[in-house]
């Protein structure tokens, strides 16, 4: 008996794998093994630079809760964004921060395998405010990513000085063009739940390639500035 040729098919769901939420997380995922192989001699020489350890898992903890459709597991999500504001105003250590974060994300994955085998969710209010939560929770977890951009602009940016206990300088280039793009991922991610496509190009994948696109332009700064 002859067998003829055993034919693999994969194809990829674009529609399901670019957007912004993914693009979050892809970039968190990228960030801390930038930090983790080529930066890390950075961290070696200051070990303040070790908030790159903490932001990061931060956008990948957003970024699985927009999949961890479970309203404990988004509430832990917006929690651990609340850590962004008190980690660029430098008011606990590297250390301190990246073990609340990683804390948030085990917390978040824990609560997503408990939930998995429940009939009803662990945090349950009427239906009403169940959707609503289920609607904005999300919402309010990306705007607190863009606090990270914001205390970097009109605080940090202006006066350095006072938070070098626990950050370094970071007047680089490459940082300010991934705090300034992060506003309009932001605002991106926020959007597509809503709405579908602005004119011809869907909300989505925008979000997606401009995420994509924070990693891409602050390596090219880096590459042709130094920094």
């Amino acid at each position: 008996m002859q067998l003829g040729p055993i034919k693999f098919k994969f194809k990829l769901d674009t529609d399901k794998i670019m957007t912004s939420s993914n693009g979050i997380l892809i970039l968190g995922i990228l960030w801390l093994i930038f930090w983790i192989g080529p930066a890390f001699f950075m961290f070696k020489l200051d070990p303040r630079w070790g908030h790159n350890f903490a932001l990061p898992i931060i956008f990948v903890t957003v970024g699985l809760g927009f999949h961890f459709k479970k309203i404990s597991c988004q509430l832990t999500a917006l929690l651990s964004t609340l850590l962004t504001v008190p980690t660029m105003l430098a008011f606990w250590s590297w250390s301190t921060v990246t073990a609340l974060a990683t804390g948030f994300l085990g917390l978040m994955i824990v609560l997503y395998l408990v939930e998995r085998g429940r009939d009803s969710e662990l945090i349950h209010f009427n239906p009403i405010f169940n959707a609503w939560l289920k609607i904005h929770m999300m919402t309010f977890a990306h705007i607190g990513l863009a606090h990270m951009s914001l205390v970097f602009f009109l605080v940090r940016w202006f006066n350095p000085e006072p938070f070098d206990t626990y950050l370094p300088f970071e007047h680089h280039v490459s940082t300010s063009i991934f705090n300034a793009m992060l506003f309009v991922l932001v605002i991106l991610a926020i959007m597509e739940r809503f709405v579908k496509k602005i004119g011809r190009f869907p909300v989505d994948k925008v979000g997606f390639v401009w995420s994509m696109l924070m990693i891409i332009l602050p390596l090219i700064s880096i590459k042709l500035l130094g920094e």
